[in-house]
C-alpha cells in the first residue's frame, strides 16, 4: 500500500513509520521543517503546516495515489505556534474531506484514550471533535485510541521515568490514579494490523495494555526497570502538584501541565479484548519494554534531568549566599584577609564589594546561564580561593567547620559538570 502518515516526526509516528518501512510499504511522510528526520527512498516528503492547512484543497494534490492515510499529529502543550483546535481538529477533518474528495480506501485516525465531549482536557476534546467528524465521513475510517503509550522515546514515559529515579518518589495524592499503559511496538503493530487485515472498518478500538496501573505501582515498576535500588515514595498533595501543573502552563515546557495533570485525574484503562482481538495474542506487559542497553539509557536521561538542575540551584544559592553573607556577617574578617594578603588599605573595601558581587552574579549565571564555561570560571575561583585562605590563615584547614575542606567536593562537582554539560 502507499500510505500517508502525518505526525511523522511524533514518538507514535516515527515509530509507525519503521515498522510500515519494514513491511515493505510505500509512504507518503508529512513533515514540517526540512531538516526533519529522512527515511528510506520508499518515502516521499510533502512539507505540511497544521496551523496553516486547514483547507481541505490544500490536502487534495497530496493524496495522489495514496490509499490509506494515517493521523498521528498530536501535542499535549499549546503554545503561540500550535493549537489542539488546529491541530487535533481543523487540519485533521480538511484531510479527512480531501480523502473523501479522492476516493481514498482507508483512514486511521490516531486520537486518545478518553477523548470525549466531557472530557476534563480540551487535548482530549479536540481529539474528539476530530473523531467525530470522521465518523459522519463515507471513510472506511477506524478510531484508534491508546492508552498511555510507554516507549524510549516517549515523553511521559521520560517525565514518569525522571519521578521513579529520584530518592523519593513523588506521588500525585496517594498515587491511586489509574492508567494502562499500552507498548509503543503493541500500538505500531495494531495499526498495522488495522490497516493489512482490513479489520476494526467503522469502529473505535482501544489499545492497551493487560491490565491497570496505580501510578505508584507504574513508578515503582519503571524503577525496578531502569536497575535503581528499591526507595520510599512521597505523598504530595494534590494542590500542590496543582500549584506545580500552573508553573509548567506558565514555563512552557515540560511533561507537567494542567492538561497532563487533568489526563492522569481522569484515569485511563479500558477492556483489553479490542487490543488482543486486534494483534491476534494479549498485549505485552509495558514495563518490559527496555532491554540492558536502554534501561541504562533510560536512568542515565532520568538521572540527569533532574540532577544536574539540582546541582545547578546549590551551586547558585552557594554562590549567592555566600556574597550575602561575607557582606552582612564576616566584613571585618574579609577585610582583614585581603590586608594580609597585601593588598593596601585603600583598596581592602573596593575589593571586598567587588568580591561579594562576583559571588552574586556567579550564582545568578548558574541559575539562568549555566554552561560549561561558567563551571570552569567558577573552578578556578574556588580554586584561587582556596590558596589564598590557605596562604594567609592555613589554619582554616582544620576549621572545626570545614572552612576550606568544604571546597573539594565543590570543585569536584565543577569538573563533573564541565564533562557532562551539553554544547550550547
Amino acid at each position: 500500500m502507499r500510505i500517508l502518515v502525518t505526525g511523522a516526526t511524533g514518538f507514535i509516528g516515527s515509530a509507525l513509520i519503521d515498522g510500515l518501512l519494514l513491511r515493505g510499504h510505500a509512504l507518503v511522510v508529512c513533515i514540517h521543517a526540512r531538516n526533519e528526520r529522512r527515511w528510506s527512498d520508499r518515502v516521499s516528503y510533502i512539507a505540511v503546516d497544521f496551523m496553516c492547512d486547514t483547507d481541505e484543497a490544500v490536502w487534495i494534490p497530496r493524496l495522489d495515489g495514496v490509499d490509506a492515510v494515517v493521523n498521528a499529529v498530536g501535542i499535549l502543550r499549546e503554545s503561540a505556534d500550535a493549537d489542539f483546535k488546529r491541530l487535533h481538529t481543523d487540519a485533521p477533518v480538511a484531510l479527512f474531506r480531501a480523502c473523501e474528495m479522492v476516493g481514498v480506501e482507508r483512514c486511521i485516525q490516531i486520537s486518545a484514550l478518553g477523548a470525549n465531549a466531557e472530557a476534563l482536557s480540551a487535548y482530549h476534546r479536540s481529539k474528539h471533535s476530530a473523531d467525530e467528524a470522521l465518523r459522519v465521513t463515507s471513510l472506511a475510517w477506524t478510531i484508534v485510541q491508546p492508552s498511555l503509550v510507554i516507549g524510549m522515546q516517549s515523553g511521559s514515559t521520560r517525565l514518569f521515568a525522571t519521578l521513579a529515579s529520584m530518592p523519593l518518589m513523588p506521588l500525585v495524592g496517594r498515587g491511586h490514579q489509574l492508567v494502562q499503559p499500552v507498548r509503543i511496538a503493541d500500538l505500531v503493530e495494531l495499526i498495522i494490523g488495522l490497516l493489512e487485515k482490513g479489520v476494526g472498518v467503522h469502529e473505535t478500538v482501544v489499545a492497551v495494555g493487560p491490565r491497570a496501573l496505580m501510578l505508584r505501582e507504574l513508578l515503582q515498576g519503571l524503577r525496578e526497570n531502569m536497575g535503581l535500588p528499591r526507595t520510599l515514595f512521597l505523598n504530595v498533595p494534590i494542590p500542590v502538584i496543582r500549584l506545580a501543573a500552573k508553573f509548567g502552563d506558565c514555563v512552557g515546557h515540560g511533561a507537567l501541565s494542567g492538561e497532563t495533570l487533568s489526563m492522569l485525574m481522569q484515569g485511563n484503562t479500558a477492556p483489553t479484548e479490542q487490543t488482543c482481538s486486534v494483534l491476534g495474542r494479549p498485549p505485552r506487559y509495558a514495563l518490559g519494554f527496555a532491554a540492558n542497553n536502554d534501561s541504562v539509557a533510560l536512568r542515565t536521561r532520568a538521572l540527569d534531568s533532574w540532577l544536574r538542575p539540582t546541582m545547578h540551584f546549590v551551586l547558585a544559592m552557594m554562590w549567592i549566599t555566600a556574597g550575602i553573607v561575607s557582606w552582612v556577617y564576616a566584613k571585618e574578617l574579609g577585610l582583614e584577609l585581603l590586608g594580609k594578603l597585601g593588598i593596601p588599605d585603600v583598596l581592602t573595601l573596593p575589593v571586598f564589594i567587588a568580591s561579594c558581587g562576583f559571588n552574586l552574579v556567579l550564582g545568578v549565571l548558574s541559575l539562568f546561564h549555566p554552561s560549561r564555561r561558567l563551571w570552569m570560571v567558577q573552578l578556578f575561583v574556588v580554586l584561587f580561593y582556596t590558596l589564598a585562605l590557605t596562604l594567609v590563615s592555613p589554619t582554616l584547614w582544620h576549621d572545626p567547620f570545614g572552612a576550606l575542606v568544604k571546597n573539594l567536593p565543590i570543585m569536584v562537582v565543577l569538573i563533573g559538570l564541565m564533562q557532562f554539560e551539553p554544547e550550547r
